[in-house]
């Protein structure tokens, strides 16, 4: 940041910071929020272009979500470099460095392989030819990236 190299240090608001959620209550939000933000209701007779898009949309809403989510924690929690030595020194004592360098590592990471896992499966979802595999490709993508934000519990 300009103002580090110019010797001020940013005057950071702890309070301001949310509780992160538990690895499972991040996906019981996060898959509670998709089943009320999209439509339910989808029947075999439905053209297969109105399936696809029905799941797809599924898909990206989940994969956003997560992704806004994650990205709400990495902005909350300041970055060692922009913060006072005093605050530094005084996390470093709390919750060791290297531990709070790699949680924030991880995290990040967790959000990149989500955005992977669902441009993945929306193209897959893209050529589904039935109701049922295009069900199947959901239930996957969804599962994924559930199984990703659980690996990240610690």
């Amino acid at each position: 940041h300009a103002d580090v190299a110019r010797g001020t240090m940013v005057v950071y608001n702890f309070k301001k910071i949310q509780q992160v959620p538990t690895a499972s209550d991040f996906v019981d939000v996060v898959l509670s929020k998709t089943q009320r933000g999209t439509p339910t209701v989808i029947h075999a007779g439905y053209s297969i272009n109105r399936i696809r898009s029905f799941y797809m949309r599924k898909v990206k809403f989940t994969q956003t979500n997560y992704a806004e989510k994650i990205a709400l924690i990495l902005t909350d929690f300041p970055r060692l470099d922009d913060i006072h030595p005093f605050y530094a020194d005084l996390l470093n004592i709390l919750y060791d460095r290297d531990h709070y360098k790699l949680a924030l590592g991880q995290l990040s990471l967790a959000k990149k392989l989500i955005d992977t896992v669902g441009r993945d499966y929306v193209k897959m979802l893209k050529y589904g030819d039935s109701l049922f595999r295009c069900k199947a490709l959901k239930r996957a993508a969804l599962g994924r990236m559930c199984t990703i934000i659980k690996r990240n519990k610690a």
